[in-house]
């Protein structure tokens, strides 16, 4: 048992080893090599047969601990889940969900993809649902789906055009959630931020501030969030009367060429604003830097404003002001609605939308100057 799956682990390979070992595992339980109920061998036995040492081998068999795929009894042994507990108190064979997504990785972004995925595990945990995580092109999902066959899937922040293929999934009675988008059929499954009222928080605390001339950094636009985040900030500045110079908005369908040195030669090249508002936290990073770089003291030159929230963002100098989003809440719902819908033998439907809230530091202050003269 397992000795061919451990032949797939090798040390060579760039993948971190102890990743490589948990896949091989979830392999032999997807395959049914190891059944339901079944004991995994001894850790010496594993160490021996993945080549690898007792704290390597403990990471991979955690990990799949806490994705619902194994349960450890102390002074007895691991074994691959059966039943769990569900929060009403019923015994229920455990439900598999996969957690698919594309382009990115979410171990690279722990500001957001972190307590997305923390919300998303800690709502299965109560639930006693088993994930299994995938990084699948989206024209692969349903595929995916009827391959696997888990009993529902939770899609991370698909792309504008990927709205047709979620449809497609709801058209072929794939139970879903898609999580961090938000769609013009609204009658999709999802649960996501209301980008629009958390746009108008920032710039309308701008706009009390006395601050006319807000520029706008957001390049990522094949994210739902961000093209809506976009759009917002134009509506909002429209309905104040206040104009948008064309120049003062930094956009990009990609992230690609997001740098310091991009920032400095936009802001260089442009009338100054007295005020920036960024569409992410990663943004507002590469747009601190380049002020600081060019001299602009924040906010005594310029303020700045951002979304997302992390611990880190009040450590900063000065500390930034953001629209906090509710994130790993937006995990925990959308783990809730998916199991909601099938307990009740339905498809999940509806856009759920949660509510930001603006955070203000010391990153915004009254403008020095009126006008928009570019700084000499």
């Amino acid at each position: 048992m397992l000795r061919k799956t451990a032949r797939s682990v090798n040390k060579r390979q760039p993948v971190p080893l102890y990743r490589q070992i948990k896949e091989a595992l979830l392999r032999s339980i997807e395959s049914g090599e190891l059944s339901p109920g079944a004991a995994l061998p001894s850790r010496p036995e594993l160490c021996r047969l993945f080549n690898t040492n007792r704290i390597t081998l403990d990471r991979a068999i955690r990990e799949l601990v806490r994705e619902g795929w194994l349960i450890s009894v102390k002074g007895k042994g691991t074994f691959v889940t059966t039943e769990r507990k569900l929060p009403n108190g019923k015994a229920k064979t455990a439900l598999t969900f996969a957690i698919l997504w594309h382009r990115f990785n979410i171990q690279d972004n722990n500001i957001y993809w972190g307590p997305l995925v923390r919300g998303i595990v800690e709502m299965a945990n109560a639930y006693g649902a088993q994930l299994i995580f995938r990084q699948v092109e989206p024209d692969l999902y349903l595929p995916f789906w009827k391959e696997i066959r888990p009993d529902g899937l939770i899609v991370l922040a698909p792309l504008v055009t990927d709205e047709e293929i979620l449809q497609r999934l709801r058209d072929e009675k794939v139970p879903f959630v898609a999580t961090s988008s938000l769609f013009s059929d609204r009658s999709l499954p999802c649960v996501a931020v209301d980008n629009f009222a958390g746009v108008r928080m920032a710039l309308e605390h701008l706009i009390s501030l006395g601050h006319r001339a807000i520029a706008l950094v957001d390049m990522d636009l094949q994210l739902t969030d961000l093209l809506q985040r976009m759009q917002a900030y134009q509506t909002i500045l429209t309905e104040a009367k206040i104009t948008i110079h064309p120049a003062w908005m930094l956009v990009s369908l990609t992230r690609m060429g997001l740098s310091v040195e991009r920032i400095k030669t936009w802001l260089q090249s442009v009338p100054k604003p007295t005020a920036i508002f960024t569409a992410d936290y990663e943004m507002a990073l590469f747009t601190y830097q380049a002020l600081h770089q060019m001299r602009w003291e924040i906010p005594t030159d310029i303020s700045l404003v951002s979304f997302d929230d992390p611990i880190s963002a009040a450590f900063l100098n000065p500390p930034l002001t953001t629209v906090r989003q509710p994130v790993s809440e937006i995990g925990r719902r959308a783990v809730e609605k998916l199991m909601q819908a099938i307990q009740k033998g339905k498809l999940p439907e509806g856009t759920e939308v949660l509510k930001p809230e603006l955070v203000v530091r010391a990153s915004t202050a009254p403008p020095k100057t009126e006008g928009t003269n570019r700084r000499k």
